[in-house]
């Protein structure tokens, strides 16, 4: 496992925009970071960026296979790559990865050392948010996932205000995943109105 792991105000914002705006459902996601290359200097993984993959049926592997392949050409020029998965349960107490979420986030730590699993944790949500509802784990060197100290998780400053804002103002319904850009091709799964959304709020709350 590598050392911390922070959160970017766009990554926890899409993934818990998209966990309410299917409640009813499971939701699942990846998360993006810059490629490390030959950088080992860093100890943490900075997540930049989230995009919401599905809720009508996460287990579908061709479609994974698509999504994936897209999101990696799409992301390529930044400099960035996928960097774990992200999972939302139906049940609001169930915050526990099932079958199909660890076979996603095991294929992506083949391809990435420090890739990491994220669990939100519904019974956590709210409009006021207090604490990021997220579970963080990461693989141990023996290959099992392992929750990650809270102390060594972090969250960009202002985003829990900037989120809990987006939530009152009921933005989950704006995000896009994949299953709605399957559905309608206008929508854009790397949901840039949401990009601008956060541009603005952020630097309201940085005056």
């Amino acid at each position: 496992m590598s050392g911390d792991i922070s959160l970017a105000c766009s990554t926890l914002s899409k993934m818990l925009l998209h966990a309410a705006r299917y409640p009813q459902s499971s939701v699942s996601g990846v998360v993006l970071a810059q490629a490390r290359g030959g950088d080992t200097t860093s100890n943490t993984v900075v997540l930049v960026d989230a995009v919401p993959l599905f809720h009508l049926q996460l287990s579908l592997a061709p479609m994974l296979e698509v999504a994936l392949t897209q999101i990696e050409q799409r992301y390529k020029s930044e400099g960035l790559i996928i960097a774990g998965y992200y999972q939302a349960n139906e049940h609001i107490r169930d915050n526990v990865p099932d079958f199909v979420a660890l076979k996603i986030a095991e294929k992506i730590a083949e391809n990435n050392n420090d890739s990491c699993l994220i669990m939100i944790d519904n019974k956590r949500m709210c409009l006021n948010l207090m604490s990021a509802p997220v579970i963080v784990s990461q693989l141990t060197s023996e290959g099992k996932w392992k929750s990650k100290e809270k102390a060594s998780v972090h969250v960009e400053a202002g985003s829990l205000e900037v989120i809990s804002q987006l939530l009152q103002r009921r933005v989950q319904h704006d995000i896009n995943d994949f299953d709605n850009h399957l559905d309608d091709l206008t929508c854009d799964w790397s949901n840039p109105h949401i990009n601008k959304v956060l541009t603005t709020l952020t630097a309201a709350a940085q005056d």
